[in-house]
């Protein structure tokens, strides 16, 4: 068998004999093995983690294709946690892999925390994976967000105090994962996502559909391993001890002009798209939550007429 400092040995051009140890000893708890979950949990495989809990009970489908790195036409149907793991190990063979291919709930997945270094909340549910942030803080774990959208994402480590996930993305802090849940399916909530049309480069048309429930979030293939790669890094940099990572309030923005750090609530146009996030939604719970959706509609009907505007010209300048 390849023994493990050989399978490594580039990486000892960069990190010394003990900075690789440190992430050959870390235990990564990734819950959601799919776009980023499954790309960050092989890429920390490569780099030396030998240790990962995987947790995730769906299948793969056809519409995984264009972005899920375990996602071929011979494991469909198959449980996305089983394909990454095998994957890990086909990596190093002395990984040690702990694989729960079915539905967890939070206490479970909170059980699986203390032996893990790093938790990586990214599943599906967004709302499920704020819920993981808490928890991870309560444990006092560091957690990786890796958030892409269309052309669009952010990456940062959340640490085990100060800034939260919810800061970093602008999302009220309800108290309930149903709470959490019927918001992010709200359609005056959505509507707070139309940067994903304009930074995230989304169809208007697909926009639509997304708001009305009809379609799932879109997203491209390069940025999602793009932004899974830059967590992985960062993951590298926290576990490894060689580098300082990029933590909340500090942020990777993705976008396809520039890659660049943020602050939380330093001026920039994501932070005037998170204070306008959660300033309408405490709008919406008050007296004045009539005269908001009031005018919502009326903002949101000019935003479509600029944006069908904005696609035509692009059209005509590609001749597509």
């Amino acid at each position: 068998m390849v023994q493990y400092e050989e399978l490594f040995e580039r990486n000892m051009g960069v990190l010394t004999r003990e900075e690789q140890e440190r992430l050959r000893q870390s235990c990564v708890l990734v819950v959601g093995c799919g776009g980023v979950g499954g790309t960050v949990a092989v890429s920390l495989a490569r780099s030396g983690v030998e240790s990962f809990i995987l947790v995730d009970y769906d299948d793969y489908e056809p519409s995984n294709m264009n972005r899920q790195v375990g996602c071929f036409t011979s494991t469909l149907g198959r449980k996305k946690a089983e394909v990454i793991a095998e994957q890990i190990l086909e990596i190093n063979p002395e990984a040690k892999v702990r694989c729960h291919p079915e539905y967890l709930s939070l206490d479970e997945v909170a059980r699986l925390m203390g032996d893990a270094d790093l938790v990586f909340p990214a599943a599906d549910d967004f709302a499920f994976s704020i819920m993981v942030f808490r928890e991870a803080r309560l444990q006092k774990k560091p957690a990786l967000l890796v958030f892409p959208s269309g052309t669009w994402a952010n990456v940062t480590i959340i640490p085990e105090k100060g800034h939260t996930v919810e800061d970093v993305e602008g999302v009220p802090k309800l108290a309930t994962y149903e709470e959490l849940a019927e918001m992010l399916e709200t359609r005056k909530y959505k509507m707070g996502t139309y940067y994903y049309v304009r930074r995230g480069n989304w169809k208007l048309d697909y926009y639509e559909r997304f708001l009305s429930g009809e379609a799932p979030p879109a997203q491209l293939g390069p940025i999602v391993w793009m932004a899974a790669s830059l967590g992985a890094m960062e993951a590298v940099k926290l576990l490894s001890g060689r580098w300082e990572p990029v933590q909340a309030p500090r942020y990777w923005t993705i976008t396809t002009e520039n890659i660049k750090v943020n602050r939380v609530n330093a001026p920039s146009a994501q932070t005037l798209l998170v204070w306008q996030r959660q300033a309408a939604w405490r709008i919406f719970q008050g007296p004045l939550g009539q005269v908001m959706e009031k005018a919502q509609a009326l903002w949101y009907r000019q935003f479509t007429r600029r944006m069908a505007a904005r696609e035509k010209r692009r059209a005509k300048r590609t001749g597509n």
